[in-house]
């Protein structure tokens, strides 16, 4: 039997991969449909009277304290809680499941180059939310694993790995903060010759926002307490303060221009306590004794945050669930036919 010859190899491993990722969104797929039709078949109910231990849908608005906004990394723009999402680019495209395409990208010569971003990551800022709908109650969003459908514009940052370290202060600081979080991607600078390009998107809950969550809602009342800020916040704080100009200006109470040992330290104080908690313990025990449903991941269970109408939401869940359901089984038609016309043609 004589071996296999390099491009033989690489068509294999091309059918093989392209097959997996076509029985993949084949499955994904019913999943997708799946949470179209639990969306059309859940009524919206009211946070009050919300049946708690099943899926319960709710509209309502997000509950932020003034003082305790934090600032979206990349906009700058004050918010309740921000999530990112990371992406790759990819020039093969192999790992992703929407259609390639060509790019124009100014960063590399003003050429045009074949390829897509791939998501490899996402978080969000800290644990969650309250939101209230009037009904005399409120809930507890706990969006750790929700899937987020958004309307609006995204705020975007690009930079190559090779540039980490030079790259915005406050985003990097929140990559770094959130590094457990966001799975295989690694903020740590590369040669130029191994340089991959990233792209960082970032949304932003405001106060007031009106969001749709569906998911399973628990009667679990243990409310967000307020953390200690430990030696981690301190030490980010003064990094903080020594990268951003117009902090150490609000931190220089004797105006002579620079900082000095015990304004740095005082201020690290008082950042480290605003990194630490989202909510006073005052308003945390006035949330706390209204809260009558916490939503959380639970196996099996849809999670959607989204701030669309449901009927665009529905439109949106249930064309990607026909793209995935067709695509799927196409694409690996597609491979074996490939597979077949490559060794016995």
């Amino acid at each position: 039997m004589s071996s296999l010859s390099g491009d033989e190899l690489e068509i294999i491993v091309i059918c093989i991969l392209g097959a997996a990722i076509g029985l993949y969104l084949f499955c994904t797929g019913f999943r997708e449909l799946k949470v179209k039709r639990t969306i059309q078949n859940t009524p919206t109910s009211k946070i009050n009277t919300g049946a708690v231990g099943t899926n319960v849908e709710v509209k309502g608005r997000v509950i932020a304290e003034k003082d305790k906004l934090v600032r979206g990394p990349i906009s700058g723009k004050p918010c309740a809680i921000y999530h990112i999402e990371i992406q790759k680019w990819d020039k093969d495209g192999e790992a992703d499941s929407r259609p390639s395409s060509i790019s124009f990208d100014p960063l590399k010569k003003h050429t045009w180059r074949r390829g897509r971003w791939v998501t490899i990551g996402s978080y969000f800022s800290d644990d969650g939310f309250y939101i209230d709908d009037d009904s005399g109650a409120n809930a507890m969003v706990l969006v750790e694993g929700a899937k987020v459908h958004r309307d609006g514009d995204t705020v975007n940052y690009e930079c190559s790995s090779h540039q980490f370290s030079g790259m915005d202060a406050e985003l990097y600081q929140s990559l770094k903060k959130s590094r457990k979080k966001i799975g295989s991607f690694k903020l740590k600078d590369t040669t130029y010759l191994f340089s991959k390009d990233y792209h960082f998107r970032e949304w932003c809950f405001v106060p007031g926002e009106e969001l749709y969550v569906l998911g399973y809602a628990s009667s679990n009342l243990k409310a967000l307490r307020p953390k200690k800020p430990g030696a981690r916040f301190f030490v980010e704080a003064k990094k903080m303060i020594r990268k951003n100009k117009d902090l150490q200006n609000k931190l220089d109470s004797n105006r002579d221009g620079k900082l000095d040992y015990y304004e740095l330290e005082r201020g690290a104080q008082l950042l480290a306590k605003k990194l630490a908690t989202k909510y006073s313990e005052k308003k945390l025990e006035e949330l706390a004794s209204k809260t009558k449903m916490v939503f959380k991941k639970e196996y099996n269970y849809p999670f959607v945050i989204s701030n669309r109408h449901e009927e665009d939401l529905v439109s949106h869940v249930g064309k990607m669930a026909a793209l995935k359901i067709w695509g799927g089984p196409a694409l690996v038609i597609g491979c074996t036919i490939y597979f077949f016309t490559s060794f016995f043609h």
